[in-house]
């Protein structure tokens, strides 16, 4: 439904042309030094690539030594071989060479641009050169042409879609709370 709502939003003639980087700060990842990862839970989760948050978000290692930390309410995304693969985080990360993350400048740009971001990867993803996987740089997503409503529009969109996004998001977090729960009491008895 909030994507219906989307796409009839970009469909107005009365848009505005801008870019990425203008609605959004993009952070990329940077991995730490290997010698720093454990399994332990020590430190702060890393997301080093797409694999760490595909159907979700868990990671699989924890590092010591962050190099890039993406803060609680930005979007994660996969930046090689697999790109996209959008996620709200709702906790503080450190994301490694794969990973990418966009915050919404403005809180009424925040669910538009997971849209954006959305569009943006398919984007990338048809217009593949050709080699092996895709590689997007900073660049390449800071200066993505964004179409986005008027202010009113945008308001508008941010009052009906954000409460839709925040349930999704909500869902998403009880269904990995259950999964964990799951797993712990299937632990603890078999």
């Amino acid at each position: 439904m909030a994507k219906e709502i989307y796409q009839k939003e970009i469909a107005s003639s009365s848009l505005i042309k801008t870019t990425l980087k203008d609605i959004a700060t993009i952070t990329m990842g940077q991995s730490p030094n290997s010698k720093t990862y454990n399994v332990e839970g020590i430190g702060i989760e890393l997301l080093n690539g797409a694999a760490d948050f595909r159907n979700g978000i868990h990671p699989s290692k924890w590092t010591t030594d962050p190099k890039k930390i993406v803060q609680k309410g930005a979007y994660i995304f996969g930046v090689r071989a697999t790109v996209g693969l959008t996620r709200k985080v709702f906790k503080k990360y450190a994301i490694g060479r794969g990973t990418g993350s966009a915050t919404a400048k403005a809180p009424v740009n925040d669910e538009f641009l997971y849209f954006v971001l959305d569009d943006m990867f398919k984007y990338f993803s048809n217009s593949g050169s050709g080699s092996v996987y895709i590689n997007i740089s900073k660049s390449d997503i800071n200066n993505y042409t964004v179409h986005m409503p008027q202010d009113s529009g945008l308001e508008s969109f941010h009052q009906i879609v954000g409460p839709i996004m925040k349930k999704i998001h909500a869902n998403e977090q009880e269904c990995l709370e259950l999964i964990k729960m799951r797993e712990t009491l299937l632990n603890k008895f078999f």
